[in-house]
């Protein structure tokens, strides 16, 4: 999309307020209601879902073209890219009525307290892979996120899946006017967001907007399972699904969860049976399954085609995922979280029969925006799980105190309680064994566990968090990307020197990741040193620097991602540092010359091809280690270190 901001004026019903004039010619290639996205050549409306001042002050700082807010909002800046608008919620829907115009895809929105973003993903692929089909990041369920929505919509898609988020009252409804949905599915109604909310009939009155909003001949499909869905009405031809209720369209039996996912069968109301194996973990993704089932079978799609999309749909990142992490197996959801999901997830946990003498360690923590009952809520959680099969559970910060005081009282020894993040970060690192699988379970605010498993391992799991994009920064012949909680990125050398040595922090901030593809393809380069506090090497961070002889790494280090260093013909010799714990998918595959690579034990795994086309190489580890068995397995000569 590329507009003139005169264009974009006269589209949402914009004016100046100011003297002097902006350049009306200036082309917008994007437009935004949330400031962090601004840039060169994008305009912001600042709708009333975020604070007015800190998005006019952001977007004018991040060099948006053109800023729209209220006329008594406008005159405070006597900026001329600040321009007034009637009703900045009206002009973000005349221009989402303009984006849409010959664009004629079915639209199905997915909202719902929990599950909803599985559910999407789900849906997403079921659907992307028979249809054309303009699919979000599941993440991206907000009023902005639609409006980015818009500005993709192609006429050529055929349909177009979106999760919609609600955080108070009447904010889904200012979107599903405009979404219009064809397909609706309402996963649950629970405790999310009570804070705003306040009663649970003001959260289904909010999403269930959609329903009311939709085409006359769209159809909702509901969970029968739940109260408040199965007692509602509705204005539309209505679907069910259900685990507990065999009167629904779609039921399911035998839900059986192992180490490899969860399977089910699928029973259709009109006798068609057939099994789903998954790459989810916990019963309670029978649910998510149900609804893509339903969604494919109204939209068309062969039974056998539902099977296949849903066996391959793997949950991203810091979502119901399984890892296996320097080989450290940790089961991840910290995205969301309320009382029934982190129930869920401990079943989840309890249910998984270990093959070696380990461990099943439940992290958990503080689970935001429960309102005034927040307390007692995580007192009954505490019950709830002082029964289950797990061997130690951790909770952290706020309110899992009560969950944590609930499970002791119930006679649950193994339990403890860390209101301070390093102390539980030292915990893991000290106790958490490679044998053990440990689930952890959070929202993404206060408890936030993404961040310890990012301090632990390595991992970067904080970049899958709302708002955390991020703004780069230039520095010389580098970018550096700051995102939240002060973290720090080397994205992008563009230098041309032969010897290069790294910075270590940009404005006080350690740089502590380089960042994926941030000397890819350079050729001038033949030495690099990585300052010590670097912990991850990111997705083909040196892929093709074909002149890349020697590289000093940091002693912090923890990961090397996949193809790191890919095809360095000239790389000869590596030495990495003692607590490396994860070298990735081809992380020196095609490095001719590389005739030595010392690996620590601390190292747990190793990917495939990661040293294939180094004929020439060998392993120097210490006996006993991976590293010795994966050159074994692998037909790679070695030296006992």
């Amino acid at each position: 999309m590329a507009i003139r901001i005169e264009d974009l004026a006269e589209i949402i019903g914009a004016y100046p307020v100011t003297k002097e004039k902006t350049d009306l010619d200036s082309p917008v290639e994007g437009v935004f209601t949330q400031s962090v996205y601004a840039r060169k050549n994008t305009a912001v409306i600042a709708a009333r879902w975020y604070d007015v001042d800190s998005t006019v002050k952001e977007a004018l700082e991040r060099g948006a073209c053109a800023v729209f807010t209220t006329e008594k909002d406008a005159v405070r800046y006597n900026d001329p890219r600040v321009m007034a608008v009637r009703d900045p919620l009206d002009s973000v829907e005349r221009f989402e009525k303009w984006c849409e115009k010959d664009c004629y895809a079915k639209r199905i929105t997915i909202t719902g307290s929990v599950g909803k973003t599985t559910t999407t993903g789900l849906i997403n692929t079921v659907i992307s892979d028979y249809y054309n089909t303009l699919t979000r990041h599941s993440a991206s369920n907000s009023h902005g996120a639609i409006l980015r929505g818009f500005q993709d919509l192609k006429p050529e898609h055929e349909y177009w899946v979106q999760e919609v988020g609600g955080v108070q009252p009447h904010y889904i409804e200012s979107s599903a006017y405009m979404m219009h949905s064809d397909a609706v599915v309402l996963t649950n109604i629970g405790v999310s967001h009570l804070d705003k909310y306040v009663t649970k009939e003001e959260i289904f009155r909010d999403k269930s907007s959609l329903e009311r909003y939709a085409k006359l001949n769209a159809v909702v499909i509901i969970n029968k399972d739940d109260p408040v869905l199965k007692s509602a009405d509705y204005c539309h031809r209505v679907i069910t699904f259900a685990v507990k209720d065999k009167t629904a369209d779609y039921f399911c039996e035998n839900v059986t969860t192992t180490d490899k996912g969860m399977e089910l069968d699928v029973i259709c109301g009109v006798g068609e049976i057939f099994h789903v194996k998954t790459n989810l973990f916990g019963d309670y993704n029978a649910y998510n399954v149900l609804a893509a089932v339903a969604v494919g079978k109204w939209a068309g799609i062969p039974t056998d085609n539902i099977i296949q999309s849903i066996g391959k749909y793997r949950p991203s990142g810091m979502r119901q995922n399984m890892l296996n992490i320097g080989g450290y197996r940790i089961l991840v959801d910290c995205f969301n979280a309320e009382p029934k999901t982190v129930l869920g997830s401990a079943q989840t946990l309890s249910q998984i029969n270990l093959k070696n003498e380990g461990r099943k360690i439940f992290i958990t923590g503080h689970i935001d925006k429960l309102g005034e009952n927040s307390a007692k809520m995580h007192a009954e959680l505490g019950h709830q799980l002082s029964g289950l099969d797990v061997d130690i559970m951790c909770f952290y910060a706020g309110d899992s105190r009560y969950t944590y005081e609930a499970v002791k009282e119930d006679g649950f020894e193994n339990a403890l309680y860390f209101d301070d993040r390093n102390e539980l970060d030292d915990w893991i690192r000290d106790n958490v064994k490679s044998n053990d699988v440990t689930f952890y379970k959070s929202g993404q605010f206060e408890a936030a566990l993404a961040k310890t498993i990012d301090h632990v391992y390595g991992t970067k799991m904080q970049n899958e968090q709302q708002f955390n994009e991020g703004k780069i920064y230039e520095q010389g012949d580098y970018q550096i990307k700051l995102r939240q909680d002060d973290i720090a990125e080397l994205h992008k050398y563009r230098g041309k020197r032969k010897h290069e040595k790294l910075p270590e922090e940009y404005e006080g901030k350690k740089i502590i990741r380089i960042s994926g593809g941030a000397f890819n393809h350079n050729h001038d380069i033949e030495e690099v040193d990585i300052p010590d506090n670097v912990v991850n090497i990111g997705q083909e961070a040196f892929y093709v620097c074909d002149n890349l002889r020697k590289v000093t790494l940091p002693k912090n280090l923890k990961i090397i991602e996949r193809s790191a260093f890919n095809y360095c013909r000239c790389l000869q010799r590596l030495e990495l540092p003692k607590g490396t714990i994860h070298i990735d998918y081809r992380a020196f595959r095609d490095c001719i010359q590389l005739e030595e690579i010392i690996i620590p034990d601390t190292v747990g795994y190793i990917g495939e091809e990661a040293f294939k086309g180094c004929d020439n190489l060998t392993i120097v580890c210490p006996k006993g280690s991976y590293a010795e068995k994966y050159a074994l397995d692998h037909d790679i000569n070695f030296r006992i270190q």
